[in-house]
């Protein structure tokens, strides 16, 4: 085990960079407030370029350029640049960099460069400050954004943009408003704390607490509190499975408002090639986890006659049956609908919409049929039946 002894050594100007900001919003900031106050100019303009910082974050430097989930304009992908600069979490190609690794090699203390199993102090701020190999640079598997002007531009130009947005910018706020203090601390120290634990969340809490619902083997987890510090992030477990897909959030009630920036960025001309994972694909997933986790609750049952493994196999290759049932209609009547000019084509085109609606209503009563056995066989094994 690792002793406090043998960790590498401290990177002291990483943690000046990073630590400073969090000294200043824990002590000057609060003194400031009780000894003069901040208006409402202040605390918007703060808000303001937090969800800046953490859009550029999400939107650009995480579901577009790490992970190409859709692909955007010049004109946004500069505004990312900029935004990225003003979180202070590196240049572009670094954390993109850093990021591919985590997800190729996710919980391996070895390779992915801020594992969860090594602790939650070391995926949230540790791995930064401390020289441990897994963390040093190494931009090799970026090669396809290299080529994007843009980001060689932002990382060349890395330490004056962040002394640009961070500095220049919070204190030009504050002198067009005349209280170049009350914007500085606001926009500047306290915006950039919050940015960037928000942020951190995503590596340290997002493994630890949530649900793992489409990948049981892993520590990523999905988690609907934090997706409400971290612009739709929270549902970790997801991302970890389909990291492709520009969703992080996919039901309409999910929190995810960098869904929705990428979504309307679309309809704008901006953003476009959203790639996203079918609905037949997440739920088979989906019940592919429960059916395996089921079969374990059995085994814990003793269940020793089978019946309800029985059972169980039953109600799942029914849905499942149903879902590739389902999945098959939806795709022919997509495809009729192209090309249904004429009359008769249009009558076989609403036969297969009676029959694809058919199919869905069937997929909804099984789906209610097996959560209830689900729930049944969970309440079994907590009573020791």
């Amino acid at each position: 085990m690792q002793t406090a002894r043998s960790k590498p050594p401290i990177r002291w100007l990483n943690l000046a960079v990073l630590g400073l900001p969090a000294l200043v919003s824990l002590s000057i900031v609060p003194w400031y407030g009780l000894g003069h106050g901040y208006d409402a100019y202040e605390w918007l303009w703060c808000l303001a370029l937090l969800a800046f910082c953490e859009l550029s974050i999400t939107a650009g430097y995480h579901r577009m350029w790490s992970h190409s989930a859709y692909q955007a304009h010049p004109a946004l992908r500069f505004i990312y640049a900029l935004g990225g600069a003003c979180a202070l979490q590196n240049d572009c190609l670094t954390w993109a960099s850093d990021h591919r690794r985590h997800h190729l090699y996710v919980d391996d203390n070895e390779k992915d460069p801020y594992s969860a199993k090594r602790g939650f102090w070391y995926s949230h701020f540790e791995w930064m400050i401390r020289d441990y190999p897994v963390t040093r640079a190494d931009i090799s598997n970026v090669k396809d954004l290299l080529k994007d002007p843009i980001l060689v531009w932002q990382r060349k130009h890395y330490l004056a943009l962040l002394l640009l947005m961070n500095v220049g910018l919070p204190v030009l706020l504050g002198w067009w408003h005349g209280n170049i203090w009350g914007s500085f601390l606001l926009a500047g120290f306290l915006r950039l704390t919050l940015s960037q634990h928000f942020t951190y969340l995503i590596n340290s809490a997002a493994h630890v607490w949530g649900k793992r619902t489409y990948d049981p083997n892993q520590t990523a987890l999905d988690n609907w509190f934090i997706a409400l510090f971290t612009f739709g992030e929270g549902y970790h477990n997801y991302h970890h499975t389909f990291a492709w897909d520009y969703r992080n959030g996919i039901r309409w009630y999910h929190y995810d408002p960098t869904k929705w920036l990428i979504k309307i960025c679309s309809w704008l001309g901006l953003a476009r090639n959203l790639r996203s994972c079918s609905s037949y694909r997440i739920e088979m997933t989906r019940i592919a986890v429960q059916y395996k986790q089921a079969l374990q609750h059995c085994d814990a049952l003793h269940d020793e006659a089978g019946t309800w493994k029985v059972r169980l196999e039953t109600e799942y290759d029914k849905l499942v049956a149903t879902l590739n049932a389902w999945s098959e209609a939806r795709h022919a009547w997509v495809e009729a609908k192209s090309t249904a000019l004429s009359h008769e084509l249009r009558h076989d085109l609403a036969v297969l919409k009676q029959r694809y609606k058919q199919l869905k209503h069937q997929v909804q009563h099984h789906r209610s049929d097996w959560q209830v056995l689900l729930a049944h066989l969970g309440g079994l094994r907590l009573t020791g039946a």
